[in-house]
């Protein structure tokens, strides 16, 4: 049985953080652990913490000092001792018998990363969408066509695939979306697509929601940058979750056509 090491990075998300981490003792496997980074909250979510990990020895609480999402994941890999690495959001929420469907996928695939669907809960607008991964191939050129595919927190990968590839610290909205390009570029992997729910991402002024646009720009300068290694010009727009489609393409293409 697989080992499987949940990452997640918290900063002041104190208000969905109960559920995301009752989410992972809800998953019906022995063999986990949960790594959570924080050091920095001043809301109630040291509090929420310290109970879990107190009462759960597979929780481990890190307290180091983060500089953002990239710099406290790259963190808690340290700290993971799983065969199997995956990344979690304080408004993410595991699907039930996720962990069991990771083992049962590795035992007939060795994947080197396996992917899944989501469901997105607006709070707000009370709806939730079911996000499916588009069927096609995990690779450079649909990357930049689609952009990043799968969410972060809906991707397992191997942990040697972490120990050769660290998160780029630089990105702090894209960070996933970097990190696949990158691994595209460099090495032919198994992925893996499960049609399978893995996540329920809560939007609710967190980060998903970008209401800044920050996020837009920093996916226009990764595209930008990997997209001058290949022969590949066009648009890309992918599961960036923005209500400004037309406008991230219209400038993705002007940037890719410099």
């Amino acid at each position: 049985m697989l080992k499987i090491s949940i990452i997640l990075p918290n900063f002041n998300g104190d208000k969905y953080l109960e559920k995301a981490i009752q989410s992972f003792l809800d998953q019906d496997y022995n063999n986990k652990e949960l790594i959570i980074i924080d050091g920095k909250s001043n809301d109630n979510s040291h509090q929420i913490i310290e109970n879990f990990s107190n009462l759960h020895s597979n929780i481990i609480w890190i307290k180091e000092q983060d500089k953002g999402i990239s710099s406290a994941f790259n963190i808690g890999y340290k700290y993971a001792t799983g065969n199997i690495i995956g990344y979690l959001g304080s408004d993410d929420i595991l699907y039930k018998g996720l962990f069991k469907e990771i083992n049962y996928i590795n035992s007939w695939s060795s994947f080197d990363a396996v992917y899944f669907n989501s469901y997105t809960f607006y709070i707000n607008e009370k709806k939730c969408i079911l996000r499916k991964c588009p069927d096609i191939e995990f690779n450079l050129n649909n990357l930049l066509s689609y952009g990043t595919i799968v969410g972060w927190q809906n991707i397992y990968f191997k942990k040697e695939i972490y120990s050769r590839h660290k998160i780029d610290e630089n990105n702090q909205t894209c960070m996933d979306y970097e990190f696949y390009l990158r691994l595209c570029s460099s090495e032919n992997l198994l992925y893996i697509k499960s049609e399978n729910v893995a996540t329920i991402n809560i939007f609710d002024g967190n980060i998903s929601s970008d209401a800044s646009g920050k996020q837009i720009k920093e996916a226009a300068e990764v595209a930008e940058k990997y997209a001058k290694h290949t022969a590949y010009e066009g648009h890309l727009f992918g599961s960036l979750k923005t209500q400004n489609k037309q406008g991230f393409i219209s400038s993705i293409k002007k940037i890719l056509k410099k």
